[in-house]
């Protein structure tokens, strides 16, 4: 709420009254949020979610009252209001539809008004996908600039790609909480798509509530508000494959307590064909290539999330104490490519992560809001690779002269992290607000190999400590918003180093860092006309490395404590427009992507015997791209929609400093200067095409069928311009085409939904031989209960 800021024990005094009342529009639905004010003064308010406003301390006699919003027809009224008197006005209608050339424009649903944010950002509207049997991650992927690059099935590593930025370059946030302490089993890939509300996808600048690090981006899922309401799933399919998935919530109203739960469990043998060399375990040589089996890629994850406390205190808008536990058990079939293949590896994880969450509107005085979370996480991985074998891809094995597959290891890392965020924002009137953000984390790791009990390295502890502090300005009229920000980084870092490697004089150091960035930028956004948006922004970001890029996982993904941390100038220019005519609605976007980053963070794959993968700095890397997209409905029975993205990222290094260097130091030109950066897709697009049949057999019924199709151009795993072309690695062009066929009743309560994924059965790979399920059939049964 906003008013002119007087304590509020001086909310009724002489000469002074309230105006409550709700504001709808032409349907009679609620106006959220438009913002109301009593004209020639600084008193107003925000719609909630219901349409209600509340004006306090209002001046006595005839006043104007004004309702006004984006997309919204400013609408006027006249209210007498009286001495220590609260006035009720009737319910005020507002057009919210704007008239161009005949077209009639309508408004707009909840992930609708978060789009038009000034940020550079996507909005997936999860409600309309409950029914599908993918997890998050793959929902995503059909989101212009993102890129969903996964190992293999269920289970498998997976990069997230945005704008050409992947990995921790990108962050990811539950409800405006950072996951980054949440643990491999707890991640998008198994969470259910019925546990979310929406997906916010911002493709550069970040809000400052966030609070992050974030080079290129980031996710934020917002879980379902329901207050009261049950959601269970279960879905069987290929390859042994099951997800199970409830969620709920129960609020009592008038006392105020709520409980809410997100459980899961997935299950999948992985057990389908690829493509891959055969080796003659007795001459370690070639046979062929050949259609095989996978026979070691079993996994199985679970997890609950659930939180409890009290909503709508006066002393809090909730007060939540909640706890996260998940676990993971994964076989682990091959190594950074199919020309290692392993039949005993394992990788498990185990994550407990109690946390306390509390929001207040209006602390102490009105527009003054405070927010907090905090969270202690124990995160347990294990990885073992205690067999002496040597398998090939036909399951046959041999005794190995060494000892394990790969790197005998039966090791447990052990991270401790403690995470703090905290939000202060107060609302200066209806027009300009600004906010202070604080995040803090402190992670500490240790290792204890039971096979190498005495191992040096894992006896000197490893810890990553991160300070970054936020404060943003905003200010918003009717057809324009901006925000401004400024931002200051802090990381201290304690690990060790192999200095003299190879030498006799080889040996371990252990090294602290501590290093302090600052960063700053801004978002604008224009409605040129009610429907037609256009929206900048830019921002000097920094992004400091993560405890697993700098410490490595201890099995495929090496250590590299010398990694600095990465900066970039960011330019997002971006343009939306709506348009309805009769019963036909069309949405188009397009973007264009600059960014100058230094330092640039590059996940490269080292191509052995045994291969392996790992974190090196680039010195300067230029990404210029342009993504643009189209929807279009028709009357809520066919929907249509395509995206594309082209990004060109090359390295922008004229000139390298070698020292310490083998082979000499001093300054050298840059063999790869201006080349295309390796292993990053730069031109892909989807599509999608839908038809909803309502009343289909009986009343209340809805009968679906949905197509979409994925396409991405092929790359090359090195830089394009090094060595003769019939010897360059490729991860070839995918095409992919998934259908869906699916069945509501009784108005969404029960559903069943028949999938097929990749039917034309293609050899898809998202990552340099690694090859990804053929075809698939899932089936998924839902029930639904609201109460």
């Amino acid at each position: 709420m906003i008013s002119n800021l007087l304590p509020t024990h001086a909310t009724i005094q002489d000469n002074k009254g309230t105006i409550k009342g709700r504001i709808l529009d032409l349907d009679k639905n609620p106006l959220y949020p438009v913002a109301v004010f009593i004209h020639g003064t600084t008193i107003g308010d925000y719609t909630d979610e219901k349409g209600f406003y509340k004006l306090e301390n209002c001046p006595v006699g005839d006043q104007t009252i004004v309702i006004s919003g984006i997309g919204v027809k400013t609408t006027r009224q006249q209210v007498q209001v009286l001495t220590n008197k609260e006035v009720i006005v009737a319910d005020i209608i507002v057009d919210d539809t704007v008239e161009l050339n005949e077209v009639v424009i309508n408004g707009k649903s909840e992930a609708r008004r978060q789009q038009e944010q000034a940020y550079a950002i996507t909005v997936l509207d999860i409600k309309k996908a409950y029914a599908t049997t993918a997890p998050l991650n793959k929902l995503m992927n059909n989101i212009s600039s993102v890129r969903i690059r996964e190992d293999g099935g269920v289970g498998s590593n997976y990069n997230f790609s945005l704008n050409g930025f992947s990995g921790n370059q990108v962050k990811f946030f539950l409800d405006g909480i950072p996951m980054d302490n949440f643990g491999s089993s707890f991640n998008l890939s198994n969470i259910s798509v019925n546990m979310a509300e929406r997906v916010e996808v911002y493709k550069g600048v970040l809000p400052v509530g966030l609070g992050s690090d974030a080079l290129g981006g980031a996710v934020n899922i917002i879980s379902r508000k329901d207050a009261n309401f049950l959601d269970a799933s279960y879905s069987v399919g290929s390859f042994n494959t099951h997800r199970i998935s409830l969620n709920g919530a129960y609020t009592d109203i008038n006392s105020g307590f709520t409980v809410r739960a997100n459980a899961f469990y997935n299950y999948s043998d992985n057990n389908y064909k690829v493509y891959a060399p055969v080796i003659d375990l007795k001459t370690n040589k070639k046979i062929d290539d050949r259609w095989v089996k996978r026979f070691h890629d079993d996994y199985e994850a679970g997890g609950l999330k659930m939180e409890t406390g009290l909503t709508n205190k006066s002393y809090a808008d909730y007060l939540l104490a909640g706890i996260i536990i998940s676990k993971n058990d994964k076989d682990v079939q091959t190594g950074a490519t199919m020309d290692a293949v392993y039949g005993g590896v394992k990788a498990k994880s185990e994550s407990l992560i109690p946390s306390l969450r509390y929001k207040k509107e209006d602390l102490f005085v009105e527009g003054l809001s405070f927010s907090a979370y905090g969270a202690y996480s124990h995160v347990n991985t294990f990885n073992i690779d205690t067999v002496s074998r040597i398998y090939n891809w036909l399951g046959e094995w041999i005794p190995a002269s060494g000892k394990g597959e790969k790197s005998y290891t039966d090791s447990k890392i052990r991270n401790r992290e403690w995470m703090v965020n905290a939000n202060v924002s107060y609302m200066i009137n209806y027009h300009q607000s600004i906010t202070l953000n604080h995040v803090y984390s402190n992670m500490n790791r240790k290792i204890h190999d039971k096979v190498d009990p005495g191992n040096e390295s894992n006896k000197i502890p490893q810890q990553l400590t991160k300070n970054i502090t936020g404060l943003g300005y905003q200010i918003n009229y009717d057809r324009w918003s901006t925000h401004l920000f400024v931002k200051r980084y802090r990381t201290n870092s304690s690990t060790y180093k192999r200095l003299d490697e190879f030498t006799g004089t080889a040996r371990l150091e252990k090294i602290e860092e501590s290093k302090i960035n600052m960063g700053y930028g801004g978002a604008f956004t224009y409605f040129v006309l009610p429907k037609l948006q256009t929206k900048v922004s830019y921002e000097q970001a920094y992004r400091l490395p993560e405890s697993n890029e700098m410490f490595g996982d201890g099995l495929i993904q090496q250590r590299n404590p010398d990694l600095k941390p990465e900066s970039s100038h960011n330019v997002n220019i971006g343009a939306t427009f709506e348009q309805k005519i009769y019963k036909h609605t069309f949405f188009l976007e397009g973007n264009f992507i600059y960014r100058n980053t230094k330092d640039f963070i590059l996940k490269a794959v080292s191509l052995t015997s045994n291969p392996t993968t790992g974190y090196e700095n680039i010195g300067k890397v230029l990404t210029r791209g342009v993504e643009a997209g189209m929807k279009y409905h028709w009357n809520n029975i066919i929907h249509a929609g395509v995206n594309f993205t082209y990004q060109y990222i090359t390295d922008n290094q004229e000139f390298e400093e070698n020292n310490n260097s083998y082979v000499g130091e001093g300054i050298t030109e840059n063999i790869t200067y201006k080349e295309r950066l390796p292993n990053i897709p730069y031109l892909f697009g989807n599509g999608e095409l839908g038809f909803r049949l309502p009343d289909i057999g009986m009343k209340n019924t809805e009968l679906s069928l949905d197509y979409s199709l994925d396409y991405v151009k092929k790359y090359y795993l090195s830089f394009p311009g090094l060595g003769a072309s019939g010897s360059k690695k490729m991860i070839p062009q995918q095409i992919s085409h998934d259908l869906a066929l699916g069945y509501t009743m009784d108005s969404g309560k029960y559903s069943v939904v028949l999938e097929c994924t990749n039917f034309t059965n293609e050899k898809l790979y998202d990552n340099y031989r690694l090859q990804k399920p053929g075809r698939a059939f899932n089936v998924k049964f839902r029930y639904f209960f609201k109460y």
